[in-house]
């Protein structure tokens, strides 16, 4: 009982759950003053929307507004098609939808949402216009109205009574953020140890929290999305970073090795730039740059990675000094968005599957509840393609419909007929939508509150007081409630996808990559596939959740492409024979799908030895870069397994 009435006592849930109500209310109100024939869908744009902070706010219902006008227009062209031949509209529905899946999950935060919205648009006009009187142009122009009114009232609403625009501590959190990687450089230097991985778990939950609020900080703002752009390139500069600094690790031995005074040294540098960080807010890698140089000079061998160590340190730190600037000039990024291939096709194949089921349903059977089939399915199937555990989303969604459906057709059968105006239902409807609205202002529970407004909205219909039969009323909730329970079983069991899922397209993502480098060494393309490497590293650490063993793996991954690119580098005329000999032999083991990696990486020392280290500076180079190599794939196999044999339930972990 406490924890059902905790939530009712919290200001900000009670704020945002009166916000929610009073702009639903006034958007339903307003479209229905309008004259428009549907006016609850102007209310389902508020839920829709939520209350979010202001810039948030702005961004999402731009989405909204744009996904609705594209999805509308796209789905009253699939009806103009669909009046020669219904099958031809809902084969170009399945088609758009698996579409309109697609894009969402390839993109993120606001961009995706409006991609969903487009689909969600397009199901509604056909689901509920095709083969019927109604004529799709006009009913795609009042959604695009309902929407124009939902996002004005939530817009408004926020404005008048929602509180002050939240301020993020953005420039701080980077500022510790950057004195964290100093350290953890320090510590890499050195060799790992227990509080190496410490410090190595409070950085990758550190970046995990600031790329979250960083999207949020930037809505509503071109100079924040500006500055995100920097901030996201600075994120895997960091992490670039850390794999070089391992590198120069791998070359220390003994304390009488070339440079292991200057490696000391460097240690410090980095411990000392981490100190001045956090005490006057500057970024002075000066004395790194000099000492780097000085090991540089006493092991010319490390010159390639300590020459983009320094190179990457000056990137690092004007990125850093442009994130307090009022504007971002933009430059080169190191980051190369790469989207989760596999995840988009799985996408793509639930929405075409769902909505080819539901469809066939209806077009087969010819029975007309069964639009309302293809109503809930289309919509919640494109809704959450975006979403990384989507089942435990529509979980709620379907308890939040189930909670719907009995006070929705009490209200049609019940009480609509007892009351002369559609204004008195809708201010009877009050307490309910109120008090869904308070699950939907908590984060754990925000669909079980917003499918019961959406789904109660749509069908009480508390606005319209015209008759209906309780045949037709109870057919056609049930019909919704099993389109989400398909979704359900679509989400959970047949084509489910997870966070274990996704992590695990990431990492076979990675193994692309890493064979893309191997096959293009040596020439631009390799720098390329480089930059979708460091951002598919950095998409795992933002995963991770703390988890340092996966995040060591994508290090190590990141690390090996590193090594690849530099043989690639380096395999030129002045390379004497036996080290091409080497450095084609080892980006060949790379090129085919690696079984054993470990395996492969005994191979790279052998390979290693057959090199005469004091022949050149090259040959010594090239060397150390094989043993580079040799050293990921051995400490972390499980990053390079050919993913076709990896066991399924790794997957599903």
């Amino acid at each position: 009982m406490k924890h059902l009435i905790t939530p009712f006592l919290d200001p900000k849930v009670r704020n945002v759950a009166t916000r929610l109500t009073i702009a639903s209310l006034l958007a339903v109100s307003l479209a229905t003053a309008s004259g428009l024939d549907y006016p609850w869908w102007a209310a389902m744009a508020v839920w829709m929307i939520g209350q979010p902070p202001k810039g948030l706010l702005l961004e999402r219902s731009f989405a909204q507004f744009t996904g609705t006008l594209l999805g509308a227009v796209a789905g009253a062209l699939l009806v103009y098609v669909g009046e020669t031949s219904i099958a031809a509209g809902l084969v170009g529905l399945v088609a758009w939808i698996a579409i309109c899946c697609g894009v969402a999950n390839a993109m993120r935060h606001q961009r995706a949402y409006g991609a969903a919205l487009c689909g969600l648009t397009s199901v509604v006009i056909v689901a509920l216009t095709l083969d019927t009187s109604i004529d799709p142009a006009q009913f795609a122009a009042a959604r695009v109205l309902d929407t124009l009114i939902g996002v004005a009232s939530a817009v408004g609403v926020s404005i008048l009574l929602g509180p002050p625009a939240v301020r993020f501590d953005t420039p701080n959190r980077v500022e510790a953020l950057v004195a964290q990687v100093l350290e953890l450089i320090g510590d890499a230097l050195v060799g790992q140890n227990e509080q190496t991985v410490v410090r190595e778990r409070e950085f990758l939950i550190s970046l995990a929290a600031l790329e979250g609020t960083a999207e949020d900080a930037a809505a509503g703002s071109l100079e924040g999305r500006r500055q995100l752009n920097e901030l996201n390139a600075l994120f895997a500069l960091l992490l670039d970073l850390i794999v070089l600094a391992r590198a120069i690790r791998s070359r220390e031995g003994s304390p009488t090795a070339p440079g292991h005074a200057e490696l000391a040294e460097l240690k410090d540098a980095f411990d000392g730039a981490a100190i001045t960080l956090r005490n006057t807010g500057m970024l002075d890698i000066q004395s790194v740059n000099v000492i780097a140089r000085r090991l540089e000079a006493t092991d010319p061998i490390l010159s390639p990675v300590l020459e983009e160590l320094r190179t990457l340190l000056v990137r690092a730190a004007d990125g850093f000094g442009k994130l307090s600037q009022r504007s971002v000039e933009g430059r080169r990024h190191v980051s190369l968005p790469h989207p989760d291939l596999d995840a988009l096709r799985l996408g793509m194949l639930r929405g075409a599957v769902a909505t080819t089921i539901a469809g066939s349903g209806w077009y087969l059977s010819g029975w007309e509840p069964l639009r309302y089939l293809l109503l809930g399915t289309g919509i919640f199937v494109v809704l959450f393609s975006m979403v990384d555990e989507p089942a435990r989303a529509v979980r709620q969604i379907l308890i939040g419909g189930l909670a719907a459906v009995v006070p929705a057709a009490l209200w049609r059968l019940g009480v609509i007929p007892e009351v002369s105006t559609g204004w008195i239902s809708l201010l009877l409807a009050v307490p309910l939508l109120l008090g869904a609205s308070f699950f939907q202002a908590r984060p754990k529970t925000q669909f079980v509150g917003l499918a019961f407004n959406m789904l109660f909205i749509v069908l009480a219909r508390p606005v319209d007081i015209s008759q209906s039969s309780a045949l037709v009323v109870v057919t056609n909730e049930a019909m919704l409630i099993v389109g989400i329970a398909l979704n359900y079983a679509l989400f959970r069991w047949t084509l489910p996808m997870n966070s274990g899922r996704r992590m695990g397209h990431l990492r076979a993502s990675i193994r692309r990559e890493i064979h893309a480098i191997s096959a293009r060494a040596g020439t631009p393309l390799a720098e390329r596939h480089l930059g979708r490497l460091r951002y598919l590293v950095f998409s795992v650490a933002v995963r991770s959740r703390g988890q340092v063993q996966q995040v060591e793996e994508a290090l190590a991954a990141l690390s090996l492409g590193h090594a690849l690119v530099m043989l690639g580098e380096s395999n030129g005329p002045s390379m004497p024979t036996a080290g091409r000999l080497a450095a084609e032999e080892a980006l060949r083991l790379m090129r085919a799908p690696l079984h054993n990696p470990a395996d492969v990486g005994q191979k790279f020392m052998a390979i290693s030895h057959t090199v005469s280290t004091t022949e050149s500076s090259q040959a010594a180079r090239c060397c150390w870069l094989l043993k580079l190599a040799a050293r990921e794939l051995r400490a972390c196999p499980a990053a390079f397994t050919t993913p076709a044999l990896k066991p399924r339930r790794m997957l599903r972990a």
